[in-house]
């Protein structure tokens, strides 16, 4: 009887555990908030390591020139492009924009020559890397899928 009462508890205390919600891991997309707030993680200089497109017609949709960039987000919330040297579009050639994450994990990123409603969402932030989602709704229901990496 004292053999079947320790199973049972076993049991038990097995199905609660297994039955227990799991914070560790992001199914799909949805993002989790980092510990370090976002803005601070942002903060810094990056650069590309892939940007990919579900348009079966551009699925690469950045210049190769720009894989060398250095895009720095600043501290008062404005942005600026380094284009290291080779510049792919000369317009718009260090120009300063703005960003704010102030509703997490939107990430909004405005630029003098982004001329279309963008909406950007952070799939991955952590100390060394950055994914976030981009739409253009007023566009198509194409996704981009920028990844950086820190400088």
């Amino acid at each position: 009887m004292k053999l079947k009462s320790i199973a049972l508890t076993c049991l038990c205390a097995g199905l609660m555990a297994a039955c227990s919600k799991n914070n560790t891991t992001t199914p799909g997309n949805q993002t989790q908030t980092p510990t370090t707030p976002p803005k601070e993680l942002i903060i810094g200089s990056w650069t590309f390591v892939s940007v990919t497109s579900n348009d079966p017609n551009n699925p690469s949709p950045l210049d190769s020139c720009s894989y060398d960039d250095i895009m720095t987000f600043k501290n008062d919330g404005s942005w600026m492009a380094d284009h290291n040297g080779t510049i792919c579009d000369t317009p718009m050639a260090n120009l300063p924009g703005t960003w704010n994450v102030d509703n997490y994990p939107v990430f909004v990123i405005k630029h003098p020559y982004m001329i279309y409603k963008s909406e950007n969402k952070i799939i991955q932030l952590d100390a060394t890397t950055l994914k976030y989602e981009r739409k253009y709704p007023d566009v198509n229901s194409y996704v981009m899928t920028f990844t950086m990496k820190r400088k």
